[in-house]
């Protein structure tokens, strides 16, 4: 329905402090292209958004993938910010990985993040494929924490090890997409499903007198 996703849109950009026209979007295409974000609108075929202007709502939305995001502190210039999709192809591809590198080559000396929901591994069972190219394409850590579960694959616990590789002690919100009906929308549960969005935008602020 367009117009609940334009109210939904808005909702999201008024949690930040910016109107549903000062969003940008991602078309997730399960790899590791980054856009670098001059201003609003819709990026097709990237998985992670970057930028460094103000008053710009950078959206990642996903229905089990998960949705995360940075802010990154770089001295004497603005702060960085970035909004990233990764399912388990993201974990293959690392498009964690290549967004810290991209912000700390652009300066972060200090980076912070927020990693919203996903499917656990228990309620994601998946191939013997998927699970083998995890394996031998991520470090061991990474590959024991997204593989914990028999037979499944869990995403977001593999993307938080990757995080913790990378000195980035994220702070983790929302439970399980397939376990939460109520709250949460869930694509392998559901196959036909709406999406949740993590949102970052910073503000211009100023002092009080």
């Amino acid at each position: 329905d367009p117009l609940a996703t334009a109210r939904n849109l808005n909702s999201l950009a008024a949690l930040v402090g910016v109107k549903e026209t000062d969003l940008a979007l991602m078309q997730a295409a399960h790899g590791s292209s980054i856009a670098r974000v001059h201003g609003a609108g819709t990026f097709p075929g990237v998985d992670s958004l970057i930028t460094d202007r103000p008053e710009v709502g950078l959206v990642a939305m996903g229905a089990d993938c998960v949705p995360l995001i940075f802010c990154a502190f770089r001295e004497g210039d603005t702060p960085l910010i970035s909004a990233v999709h990764c399912g388990w192809k993201g974990i293959v591809s690392g498009v964690v990985e290549v967004t810290i590198v991209e912000l700390r080559e652009r300066g972060a000396t200090h980076i912070q993040c927020v990693v919203g929901p996903a499917i656990c591994g228990v309620c994601y069972s998946s191939s013997t494929d998927r699970r083998e190219m995890i394996r031998s394409s991520t470090q061991r850590e990474v590959a024991e924490a997204a593989l914990r579960a028999p037979g499944g694959i869990d995403v977001r616990e593999g993307v938080i090890t990757q995080l913790r590789s990378a000195g980035i002690e994220p702070v983790v919100v929302g439970g399980c997409t397939y376990g939460n009906p109520e709250t949460l929308f869930s694509y392998r549960r559901e196959t036909r499903t709406g999406r949740q969005g993590i949102v970052v935008a910073m503000r211009e602020y100023q002092m009080p007198l």
